[in-house]
């Protein structure tokens, strides 16, 4: 293990603390600007998926995915749908401040600064746009230790696409073995997948922990665990040679 390409939601940032509250003010942004009745904002929840856990859309999809989701409430409520692909983003931009950051783990600068120490490059790939992932990194004072970080700029490339793997294999000159993927969702380990690399699922209860185990072997609570499993790795080596 010589790099670890990280998710950032329900992997470093508690999910439901941040993104519940910030996606309930994004949907009533929305209906504001489209001057839909207070009524279809359980509908524009529903789609978002906030309760169908790791599977739903708010977890595992992109903005440009929600952009489509709201737009198809919208119009079968006979509201004005255009330029939902910005309107969406602008609503989520401007209400990352109503989410609480916390995170995932105890100790997490320790965390980092062990796998920094133990010679492991540290990469983040999020469907997140870079504003939000600026200010959740910051806030867990943790963005120094990233060799590299790659978010969502609504061009393309979005995971399950293993294109951001090629670019972290081809820039750092890693081998597909030496690289794991640590994520909390299907797309997560899709990517990893995709991209022929190790993933190491992380979820902390039980129903979403089942639905990672039918991906990868290895699923821990959280990525507090990650420099035992570094060091582990490493007295192995040396007992092999």
């Amino acid at each position: 293990m010589k790099g670890i390409i990280f998710d950032k939601d329900g992997t470093l940032l508690k999910f439901d603390s941040f993104w519940r509250p910030v996606t309930e003010h994004a949907v009533e942004y929305i209906l504001r600007e489209r001057k839909a009745p207070p009524g279809m904002k359980d509908r524009m929840m529903e789609a978002a998926g906030l309760d169908s856990g790791i599977c739903g859309l708010i977890y595992r999809g992109t903005y440009a995915q929600l952009s489509e989701a709201f737009q198809n409430v919208l119009e079968e409520g006979g509201m004005d749908a255009d330029r939902m692909d910005e309107l969406t983003l602008e609503a989520f931009r401007n209400s990352m401040e109503a989410g609480k950051i916390i995170p995932a783990c105890a100790d997490m600068d320790e965390v980092f600064r062990r796998l920094k120490e133990s010679g492991v490059r540290i990469f983040l790939v999020t469907t997140d746009c870079r504003e939000i992932t600026g200010r959740c990194l910051d806030e867990l004072k943790i963005r120094q230790y990233f060799d590299e970080i790659y978010t969502d700029d609504g061009k393309g490339h979005p995971k399950p696409d293993p294109y951001f793997i090629q670019e972290i294999i081809k820039k750092y000159g890693m081998k597909k073995e030496e690289l794991v993927m640590a994520g909390d969702t299907v797309t997560d380990m899709e990517f990893a997948r995709n991209g022929g690399i190790k993933a190491i699922g992380v979820a902390d209860k039980e129903a979403d922990r089942r639905i990672l185990k039918r991906y990868t072997e290895t699923v821990i609570d959280n990525i507090g665990y990650l420099p035992e499993i570094r060091e582990r790795e490493s007295r192995e080596k040396g007992k092999s040679t």
